[in-house]
């Protein structure tokens, strides 16, 4: 599933890891409410969703439980991503590559080879 908006952030971010933290946790959220709405629907257990993301150092802010102090002033809400992810039962968060983000082609202008690969990957002809 792709998912997206646009609007300006609640919270204010002092840095681009502050807010991708924030955004992760928006997506987690949203993840979270369409499994839930999903399994309501089908009225069974779904598979755990992964959430991928580019940046190495985001993630393991998610994966390691030591204190950060850069972090402490984000908020309670946003925290709650690393408790899913702890969890794993519901969604977990993996390591992609920038080249390989599928999204970009949504989000971005494309050269005419990453183009082509991105109408391939959607399930589109080209």
């Amino acid at each position: 599933m792709i998912q997206g908006h646009s609007k300006r952030q609640a919270l204010t971010a002092t840095s681009t890891a502050d807010a991708e933290f924030i955004a992760c946790g928006s997506a987690i959220q949203k993840l979270v409410w369409f499994r839930n709405l999903i399994k309501d629907i089908i009225r069974s257990e779904l598979p755990v969703s992964t959430l991928y993301n580019h940046n190495q150092a985001l993630l393991s802010t998610f994966k390691d439980t030591t204190y950060k102090p850069h972090s402490k002033h984000i908020g309670v809400r946003v925290h709650q991503i690393r408790e899913f992810i702890e969890d794993g039962r519901k969604a977990t968060m993996d390591y992609c590559r920038t080249n390989d983000m599928v999204a970009d082609g949504l989000t971005k202008p494309l050269v005419l080879s990453r183009h082509i690969l991105f109408v391939q990957i959607c399930g589109l002809s080209w």
